[in-house]
């Protein structure tokens, strides 16, 4: 990789929550074509196959049938979220290093992380799903307590349970932080995907599909980005977090 020089991205500080989200738009605003790029390599083939054998627009996906529905929703949980969550991630640590991401080293790097991050991730989905189903409130804890399984899982290089339990560790005491980041994140998503299901709606005409690709593009890129910012602030505070009584420093 080619060196930038020094990053003022510093991902050993711990960050409040408008400090994460402000360090994932900013980081937005200097490297768009990156995030944006990265998280189009997944999202487009994913939604043109859809588009061709279910004939379903990008943004008309939630409102066909349910059968359709549920295998549209694992394969995402098995497949898109997870490498777009794998490859965000390894553009965020490269950044941070100083150093200029190569596109084809990132993508290497995501494929060979994908299997533990996805098998990761289709657990916490079943958890999280079964909870909201069952009980609601334990589906929300456990969103909560798994909410950066997929970068533990891409970063630390562990298995899919170790990655369950690094998640809820790092969680542990932060459950309101974690908890806000992602309502903002998703009223900012839903904001745009409504913005542009009214615009583009349902059909299934080239500009209405490119405008459906593009939307989810930058809604999958910027969540996916922001956990990414998250997790490192939530390693961050376990870091700077005084040990407990009893406990080995």
């Amino acid at each position: 990789m080619r060196r930038r020089g020094p990053t003022t991205l510093d991902l050993a500080q711990p960050r409040t929550v408008l400090e994460v989200l402000a360090t994932s738009l900013r980081l937005y605003g200097r490297y768009p074509v990156l995030f944006l790029l990265l998280a189009l390599l997944v999202v487009a083939p994913y939604d043109l196959i859809v588009l061709a054998v279910t004939h379903t627009a990008p943004l008309g996906q939630q409102k066909g049938a349910a059968s359709t529905i549920l295998i549209l929703t694992l394969v995402e949980f098995a497949l898109v979220g997870p490498f777009v969550s794998a490859l965000q991630v390894q553009a965020l640590v490269t950044l941070s290093q100083g150093e200029q991401p190569d596109l084809l080293d990132l993508i290497r790097r995501g494929v060979m992380v994908l299997p533990v991050v996805a098998a990761a991730e289709i657990i916490a989905g079943i958890g999280i799903g079964l909870g909201l189903i069952l009980f609601v409130i334990p589906g929300v804890f456990l969103a909560l307590r798994w909410a950066v399984v997929a970068q533990v899982a891409a970063i630390e290089r562990t298995d899919w349970p170790g990655a369950l339990r690094r998640s809820a560790q790092l969680a542990r005491l932060n459950y309101l932080r974690i908890f806000v980041v992602l309502f903002i994140v998703s009223v900012i998503n839903l904001a745009l995907i409504d913005a542009g299901a009214s615009l583009a709606g349902t059909t299934r005409h080239a500009p209405e599909v490119i405008l459906g690709i593009a939307v989810t593009t930058i809604t999958r890129s910027f969540e996916a980005l922001a956990l990414a910012v998250l997790y490192f602030d939530l390693r961050a505070r376990e870091t700077a977090r005084p040990p407990e009584p009893g406990r080995m420093a």
